[in-house]
This record gives structure tokens, C-alpha cells and sequence, in this order.
């Protein structure tokens, strides 16, 4: 729809205002720039003093110099990196407001605050209040820098940038949209479907911003009460993931709680979406937070507590045997097994002590400890005792036979699931077949030193529950400030436990997932009812994100049908998804370069995935196309790379990524049996990593009937 002459004014005037405020940002860069050479130069010239400085008082006095000039060289590089951030999106909204004594205000809302081209951060309390809380023409009542302020929001307005252009004006008066140079008003079928929408296509592959789009309602969530848990369900593409981490930014922004992003943890399921996240975080001013797998974090105390990581293997379990590995029952399983450790260990330390009423008492007066600790602490005590030598020598030796058994936890697996008897008392006797099986394999891995890769999660809590918490570094305890766990589906009952134990209180979380895209079933998700109820939030504070932000209508209606919703929605505009069944495999190749190459051509900054079923499938059929299309790469765990191109994977690794356009290949009956729930969750997580294209290919077979019905 072509521009009237008062349209034409509208967007002409908002043009300047961007670019006055672009004028303003680039002209801040030079002295930051300076500034952050000066400063760094500085930190340096006292690094060198220090260093060459003999006296210890001055160089005591140095130290403490050192330090202060090395931390205002890092602020001086925030304050470089903040302003070029800005200058590919310098804000996204804009506030005027008009208050009872005449007076007013204009500023714009930006992903960081800049006060000098008139931009608040959004994180910065009551001013971008005005911007989430407040429709234009509405009347507002907020306390502003302690001042009660009564006024009338005079304009609110959204826009959308990218790479340093004005892309999208959103007003009262209509939605204006620019492509190809030229400004239009969109009809208002299109303005919907652009409201909703993110910013425009680049090279920069990353969870977009969507902060112009949080409601009120949302925002209150993200930004009240810093101890509030918050647990969001959304549906694919929704933005869940983006207002999670949001709701970081916001916690971690100067006084909004006490939380230190060094001691923050983001926690994921596969390794692909921690390289995606973790590549966001810097844009979202998030800096030094850890971002990690479930499996890495878990790792990691494992080898601290001398366990390898290469004795867990991938093994196929029988469906049962997984079940009690995974479920909640296990953990009532655990801690009695370490109580009945407990129980055993004190009654050797008083048979050990029986001579010495004083280390008795020191033991007894112990009691609450966990049992490693508790263990640790008294023979250090005993060291210090005063013993006929032989004596020492004597319970020493016990006590180091005690620690030793008791910190080796793959010995606590193979004797936990080979003790039928113990196991029948927490699972009935009814399962007495699946606990024999259990134990005939439990005996194979010991005897071959391996341990299954479900036993990771369950040597982790053992760590946990023996040491009183999970041990940190530099002593004592793991105790988050905050936590967020994404794909919250694919968790189970122990692995949530254990995180719970990993945090300051169990209302330092944000907790994000849909039941829909649970594509690892043997962890059994213990539903959203359950997760409120053990973080004491009531059902109705489960905040729900149903529309979706990524998929055009034609994808998401596609993905809805899949889900069992018979109901199309309204959504943004997008081709038809393209259904191709090829003769043979060759065929099947060519159509997908051909497919792919259309769309590259149409646009360069395109990046393609090509979803496989499997990892072998996905290798090989990478293999296979590069005779057709030289470059193509494979994304697989940490090897996944988001710059523009064409990528083959396979499903498992796509979860909580987007890209341009998809291509599900083979999504045959055979890969996708239709009478399996898994097939459904993975077909669904497939179509919904497409923005904008999506193909469906098959070759001398039929479509899985999932897609067909």
C-alpha cells in the first residue's frame, strides 16, 4: 500500500530521529575507543611496576592499583562493545509521555541504555515501565526516581532495525514497512503477521530480539521479584528461550538482585543449543555466564570425585531397566542406600574408637553431617590426638578403608542394582524378572569396568547426597544465585533434584520447556503440575507462550495438525511446505541441491538444515550431496556452525535451533513409525526449526503416516 502525504511525514520524521541517534552513537565511539586503549595501556604500565617492585609495602599498594586499573579497562571494553552493539539496533521502542503539571518526557528503549543519544535500557526499571505497562493514550500512575508521576502516555511507538537500518515503524496509525529501499503501509492482514515477526534476515544467526513484542504480563514475570521462580511452557518458536534469558539480562543488570553471573549456570540438554545460546548471550548483555549441557556439568564433578568419563557407555536398555534408573523412585532408592552406608560407617568408627571416650564424643557430636565430611574432618581429628602409635596407626588405617570404599561411586552402582533383595523392598517383588536382568547386567559392567551412560545422573546425586551438596572448586559447596534450564522436557525427576540442590534456594530458577518437543523419552519429565508444586508456585502462575514468533502459518498450522490440533491459526505469510518423493536416492539428492540452490540464489544469507532421522544417516547423506553441492557441512554436537550456507544434520540435534529453511529428509514411515509417540515429538521438533521454507522428501516410500493423516 503506497504512502500518503501525512504517512510520508510520519516515517520521514522517524528516519532523522534514527539517524540523529545513530550521529550520536558514532560520534561516542572514537573517545571509548581512546579511552579503552588509555585504560588498557594504564593496567599494563602497573602490571610492569608491580612486577619489577622489590618492596613489599609498594607493592602491596601497587596490587590493589593494579587491580582497580584492570577492571576500569574492562568497563571502558563493555562500554566499546555496548555502543556497537547499539549501532546496528540502537532502541526499539519510543515513549513520549504528557504528565498533569504540563511537563513531559521523550525517550526510546533500547537493549542497553545510552543517556547521552536519549536511550534507556530496558532493564532500568519505572522509565521503560512506561513503554511495557501502557498502550498509547493511556493513562499511567508510576514512581519515578521517588517522585510520584501521574500523566498520560502521549505516543508509544515499536520499530524494528537491522545492521544500522530502519526496517519496521509500528504506530497507532498503521505498520510501515521497508524492503528494497522503499517504505510501504502494510494492509491489515500483513500487519498482524509483521507485529508479530522478528527482525530481518542477516548473516548474524542468533536468537532475535524480541523484546518490542514481551507483553505487559510478561514483562511483570521478567522483572519483579528477583527470587521469584519462574517456569514458562511454550510452544515452539514462541520465544520461551529468548524471555528466559531476558529475565537473566534483567536479574544480572546493576542492582536488580544479588545475583553474579559468575555464579549463574544455564543448563541445556544437547551441545548444539549451548553453542547457539552461548553465541546470544553477548547481544543480550549477558557476559561471563556459563552456559553448558546437563551431561559436561555433570561430567565435570564425576572427574573431580576420580571417576573417568570413558567408562560410560551408550547401551541400549530394556525399557524397565531405564525406568528405574530415571525415575523418582530412584532417589528415595539412593538416599537409603547412602543412609545404610551411614549407618554401617558409624557403627565401624565406634568399634574403632571404643578405647577413647574423647573421640568418641567428637564423633557423636558429628552426627549431623553428611557421612564424606563427617569422615573427613574426624580423621583429621584423630591425626591430632594424642595415641600410643599403634593405636593411631590402627584406626587411621580403618578410617582411610572407609573413605576409600566410600568414594568410589561405580562400585556403589554395581553394588545397589545387584542386590536384588535391597532394590525389591523400594520396587515391589512383582518386578523380580526386570531386577534379575538388572543385576546380570550390572555384573557384566563390572566385570568389563563400564558403567551405563544412565548411571551419570544417579553417581551425581551419590556425590550429592555423601557430600552434604555438590563440592565446589575452591572449597565448600555449589550454591547458584541463579539457575535456568531450557528444554525442561527432556529432564527427569533426578536430574532436577540434583539441580534443586545446586542452587542458593530452589526460587533462584527459570525453568523453560514444552511437552511437545520431548524427544528423550527414557528421562521421564515429571509434568508441569509436579515441578510447581516442588517449587511452591500455584498452576496458574505457569506462564504460557502459545504463539509462535519463528514459523510462518502454513508451517505452524502444519505442526499444529501433527500435534493433534485440527484448528489453522493466523500467522505470518509463507510458502505452501514443499512434498517431494523422489524415484530413487539419487533423485533424491538432486531434487534437494536443487531445492536448496533456488533458495540460495533467492537469498545468500540463507542457512539451510537438511534434518536426517539419524546421526549415521546424516553423515552419510552429507557424504553423498557434497558431489552436489561442494561445502556443504555437518553440524553435530560442538561442530555446529551458524554462519550462512547449508548444513545436514540429524533431529536429536536440532532442538531449540532455527534457520531459514528446513528440509526433513526421509520422513518415512520407516523412520517415523506413526504408532510411536517419540515419532510424533520428533517430526513436530523437525518442521518447527523453519522460519520461512520447509520440504518434506521421501524416496521409493511412503510418508510416515503421522504426516499423512
Amino acid at each position: 500500500m503506497s504512502l500518503s502525504e501525512t504517512d510520508k511525514q510520519l516515517v520521514e520524521a522517524e528516519e532523522a530521529l534514527f539517524q540523529k541517534t545513530l550521529q550520536s552513537l558514532f560520534e561516542q565511539l572514537p573517545k571509548a575507543q581512546l579511552a579503552k586503549i588509555a585504560a588498557h595501556n594504564e593496567a599494563r604500565e602497573l602490571t610492569r611496576q608491580m612486577v619489577n617492585e622489590w618492596n613489599d609495602e609498594a607493592r602491596q599498594a601497587l596490587v590493589s592499583d593494579e587491580a582497580v586499573a584492570h577492571r576500569v579497562s574492562e568497563i571502558r571494553n563493555d562500554s566499546d562493545q555496548i555502543l556497537l552493539e547499539l549501532l546496528k539496533e540502537p532502541y526499539f521502542g519510543r515513549i513520549v509521555t504528557e504528565e498533569e503539571d504540563g511537563s513531559g518526557a521523550s525517550f526510546l528503549i533500547g537493549s542497553r541504555g545510552n543517556p547521552d543519544a536519549g536511550i534507556v535500557d530496558w532493564r532500568s526499571g519505572p522509565l521503560s515501565a512506561l513503554y511495557f505497562n501502557y498502550q498509547q493514550g493511556e493513562e499511567f500512575f508510576e514512581e519515578i526516581n521517588g517522585r510520584e508521576r501521574i500523566g498520560k502516555i502521549k505516543l508509544r511507538r515499536s520499530y524494528k532495525a537491522d545492521q544500522g537500518q530502519l526496517i519496521q515503524i509500528e504506530t497507532t496509525e498503521g505498520v510501515f514497512q521497508k524492503k528494497e529501499g522503499e517504505w510501504t503501509r502494510l494492509d491489515e492482514d500483513m500487519q498482524a503477521a509483521a507485529m508479530r515477526s522478528r527482525a530481518g534476515r542477516s548473516k548474524e544467526k542468533r536468537l532475535p530480539s524480541i523484546l518490542s513484542l514481551i507483553t505487559s504480563e510478561q514483562y511483570e514475570m521478567i522483572t519483579t521479584d528477583p527470587h521469584r521462580p519462574v517456569v514458562i511452557q511454550g510452544s515452539a518458536g514462541s520465544g520461551k528461550t529468548t524471555v528466559a534469558l531476558h529475565r537473566l539480562a534483567w536479574l544480572l543488570h546493576e542492582n536488580n538482585s544479588f545475583a553474579s553471573a559468575e555464579n549463574t549456570r544455564i543448563i541445556v540438554m544437547n551441545k548444539s543449543l549451548q553453542v547457539y545460546v552461548g553465541a546470544t548471550l553477548p547481544s543480550m548483555g549477558i557476559h561471563d555466564v556459563s552456559a553448558t549441557t546437563f551431561n559436561s556439568w555433570a561430567f565435570a564433578f564425576a572427574r573431580e570425585a576420580g571417576v573417568d568419563q570413558n567408562r560410560f557407555k551408550f547401551q541400549e536398555l530394556p525399557a524397565d531397566v531405564e525406568e528405574i534408573k530415571s525415575s523418582e523412585r530412584s532417589l528415595a532408592l539412593l538416599r537409603s542406600y547412602v543412609q545404610r552406608q551411614s549407618d554401617a560407617l558409624d557403627a565401624t568408627v565406634r568399634d574403632a574408637v571404643a578405647s577413647s571416650a574423647y573421640l568418641l564424643a567428637i564423633w557423636e557430636a558429628s552426627s549431623s553431617k553428611a557421612c564424606l565430611p563427617r569422615l573427613r574432618d574426624f580423621l583429621f581429628d584423630v591425626g591430632k590426638e594424642k595415641l600410643p602409635p599403634d593405636e593411631k596407626e590402627s584406626i587411621v588405617a580403618t578410617l582411610n578403608s572407609k573413605l576409600q570404599r566410600l568414594e568410589d561411586y561405580p562400585q556403589d552402582i554395581y553394588d545397589l542394582f545387584m542386590d536384588t533383595a535391597f532394590l525389591q523392598q523400594f520396587l515391589g517383588s512383582d518386578r523380580a524378572p526386570t531386577l534379575e536382568l538388572l543385576g546380570r547386567r550390572t555384573e557384566k559392567n563390572q566385570q568389563s569396568r563400564l558403567l551405563d551412560f544412565f548411571d551419570l545422573t544417579l553417581i551425581l546425586k551419590l556425590i550429592q547426597i555423601k557430600n552434604g551438596g555438590l563440592p565446589a572448586k575452591n572449597g565448600g559447596y555449589v550454591k547458584l544465585d541463579h539457575l535456568v534450564v531450557d528444554e525442561a522436557q527432556d529432564f527427569g525427576p533426578v536430574e532436577f533434584d540434583v539441580l534443586f540442590g545446586a542452587v542458593k534456594s530452589k526460587r533462584d530458577v527459570t525453568i523453560v520447556g514444552d511437552v511437545s518437543q520431548k524427544i528423550v523419552f527414557s528421562r521421564k519429565f515429571p509434568g508441569w503440575d509436579r515441578l510447581l508444586a516442588s517449587l511452591g508456585i500455584p498452576k496458574n502462575e505457569l506462564v504460557r507462550l502459545e504463539v509462535s514468533y519463528r514459523c510462518t502459518a502454513p508451517i505452524i498450522n502444519l505442526a499444529r495438525k501433527i500435534e493433534g490440533k485440527q484448528t489453522d491459526i493466523e500467522g505470518r505469510r509463507g510458502s505452501p511446505p514443499h512434498w517431494i518423493q523422489a524415484e530413487t536416492y539419487e533423485d533424491l539428492l538432486f531434487r534437494m541441491a536443487e531445492w536448496a540452490d533456488k533458495l540460495r540464489k533467492k537469498d545468500p544469507n540463507y542457512l539451510i538444515a537438511l534434518i536426517c532421522r539419524r546421526t549415521r544417516q546424516a553423515m552419510e547423506f552429507k557424504e553423498e550431496l557434497e558431489q552436489y553441492i561442494p561445502g556443504v557441512r555437518l553440524g553435530r554436537r560442538e561442530m555446529f556452525s551458524f554462519e550462512p550456507g547449508i548444513m545436514v544434520t540429524n533431529v536429536h540435534q536440532v532442538k531449540g535451533l532455527e534457520f531459514d529453511a528446513v528440509a526433513l529428509i526421509d520422513p518415512s514411515e520407516d523412520n517415523y513409525p506413526s504408532h510411536q509417540e517419540e515419532s510424533r515429538n520428533l517430526l513436530y521438533v523437525a518442521i518447527t526449526r523453519a522460519q520461512d521454507e520447509l520440504a518434506l522428501a521421501v524416496h521409493d516410500k511412503e510418508f510416515s503416516r503421522i504426516l499423512t493423516n
